[in-house]
């Protein structure tokens, strides 16, 4: 399986803590799962439609076939890659939860990202 690159916010405390807990579970190298810190180069994917305040919102992956995916297919792509989470991945995937799981990772990035705002970190 190609490398996963996941691009994320390290401004937003929990989306750090988030990031490095997945780090410590997924694997390294050409088959495994790069973090990017659009925080630290917000313009390195301007030129497929990514501006940092996406990435404030949601996080977004980068599938190996070049996809561009955010929300909960970023978090679920990124889980399939560990062996802790991957069977959590797939439940959260099934049709009958996959609609549940993209609101409840939707309705905690929008509290995360006013959180954030009212915190003055953006």
């Amino acid at each position: 399986m190609p490398e996963l690159t996941v691009l994320y916010n390290s401004v937003c405390p929990v989306c750090r803590e988030g990031v490095c807990w997945m780090d410590k579970r997924t694997p390294k190298g050409p088959n495994g799962v790069v973090y990017l810190d659009l925080s630290q180069v917000p313009h390195r994917y301007e030129d497929r439609g990514v501006v940092l305040d996406d990435v404030r919102r949601k996080l977004h992956a980068v599938l190996p076939g070049g996809e561009l995916v955010k929300g909960w297919p970023a978090v679920s792509a990124i889980w399939r890659r560990s062996p802790d989470l991957a069977r959590l991945a797939k439940l959260g995937d099934l049709p009958v939860l996959r609609v549940f799981s993209g609101a409840a990772y939707s309705v905690a990035a929008q509290v995360l990202w006013w959180w954030n705002r009212a915190s003055g970190r953006w």
